[in-house]
């Protein structure tokens, strides 16, 4: 998982996502979890998808990006599918549930910094544990770095290429072995500092405002909608089930219009 790739994209995008307010994104993919948690049809939950898929590429959201990371908990679906799953519907159902409940998740982030993101927790957690979360996030960027480096550094002086994976995974093992050692002295520098600096809890993250109110409405109203779709599809079985093929057909739809839009814009 690329974490910088993750955090630039949230910083420095500027796609109609990004313009809304941090409150309303996390409102609104509270309201898409809720529908992936009621949906209880894989053809209602494959329309679901696409139509996600489909407004990330209407914004122009970095898709490439996304959808690989969105995709790792359908490895671990399939396994719980293939052993718990009474028939092939259901673990359909349990891998798109997975891989939906993750789009949604990646989306807020590849669209939200990870501060803003992380503000509310800071509001309903100990003090020491929000700002542990902080000074973690922060840590992430400087350990990545630092591997590189060292990963760089060894392979240069070792003379490793890509067609000797034996000696790749000892060097990648003594880069890591490196890592641990600079992230236990990282870790004990910047407790020092902040001791020194009179550090006694209390570390705020400033909310970021909106930008366009359109962005929080279009954001709450599509949520909403998504979850109002499945609710009546979950409540009405037997009267609706016969039609639940129509929410793949307008979530393919939906994903065509998208991807027309992102190349138009």
């Amino acid at each position: 998982m690329d974490v910088t790739a993750v955090d630039r994209s949230a910083v420095l995008g500027d796609t109609l996502l990004h313009r809304a307010a941090p409150a309303s994104k996390l409102v609104s993919a509270g309201l898409l979890l809720g529908a992936i948690v009621t949906v209880n049809d894989p053809l209602v939950a494959a329309g679901l998808a696409l139509s996600l898929v489909g407004a990330g590429a209407a914004v122009r959201l970095p898709l490439r990006q996304m959808l690989p990371l969105a995709l790792y908990p359908a490895l671990f679906a399939v396994v719980f599918a293939f052993a718990a799953a009474p028939g092939p519907a259901t673990g359909a159902l349990f891998v798109l549930k997975a891989v939906t409940a993750a789009l949604t998740v990646v989306t807020l982030m590849f669209s939200t910094p990870y501060p803003q993101v992380f503000a509310p927790i800071q509001r309903i957690t100990p003090t020491i544990v929000g700002d542990a979360l902080l000074m973690t996030y922060r840590s992430l960027f400087i350990l990545a770095e630092k591997f590189s480096d060292l990963l760089r550094a060894v392979r240069l002086r070792s003379g490793v290429s890509a067609r000797q994976p034996v000696r790749a995974a000892r060097a990648t093992a003594r880069a890591l072995g490196g890592l641990l050692l600079y992230s236990l002295d990282l870790s004990q520098r910047e407790y020092d500092i902040l001791r020194l600096r009179g550090y006694e809890g209390g570390m705020r993250v400033r909310r970021q405002v909106s930008t366009d109110r359109s962005a929080d409405a279009a954001a709450l109203l599509y949520a909403a909608l998504i979850l109002a779709v499945v609710v009546v599809f979950r409540a009405l079985p037997h009267e609706l089930g016969g039609y639940a093929w129509l929410v793949t057909v307008v979530g393919a739809v939906d994903l065509a219009t998208g991807l027309r839009i992102g190349r138009r814009t």
